[in-house]
């Protein structure tokens, strides 16, 4: 049996969210910034990927997540492609990935990327960083 109280708390929460969304679109424009929606992880911009890269560039496995995704721009890269790259082992690159959920989750207030992740049909992680969010990275980066 649904709860209707629950229904319409979860349904609350999810315009809220939206219409953060929308607020946040409205200040970067506000302020001549673009924004880019990347789905599940958010609405970004570029200062929010300068902000994230700045405390997280220190972690080898966050610069090579970074560096790999950024090379195949709109490509699928494994999570075996990544410890490849990165020459972490599994367990120290998840780590630091999740070091920089939670560097995200003190920056914005929730554990977000400006790379798209999911889990694979084999159930292996996929990232892919789309075109924007690579040339906004490559400007901070260097």
């Amino acid at each position: 049996m649904t709860n209707p109280v629950r229904t319409a708390l979860a349904q609350a929460i999810a315009d809220t969210e939206a219409l953060l969304g929308r607020l946040k679109g409205t200040l970067a424009a506000i302020d001549g910034e673009a924004t880019l929606d990347l789905g599940r992880q958010g609405i970004w911009t570029k200062g929010e990927v300068a902000a994230l890269w700045e405390r997280s560039k220190h972690l080898p496995g966050v610069r090579a997540l970074f560096e790999i995704t950024a090379s195949r721009v709109e490509e699928r890269v494994t999570f075996s492609d990544l410890i490849a790259y990165s020459g972490l082992d599994s367990r120290q690159q998840s780590n630091e990935h999740a070091r920089m959920s939670r560097i995200a989750a003190e920056l914005f207030g929730a554990k977000r990327w400006p790379i798209e992740n999911w889990q694979g049909s084999a159930g292996e992680m996929i990232y892919r960083m789309r075109g924007d969010v690579a040339a906004w990275w490559r400007e901070v980066a260097h």
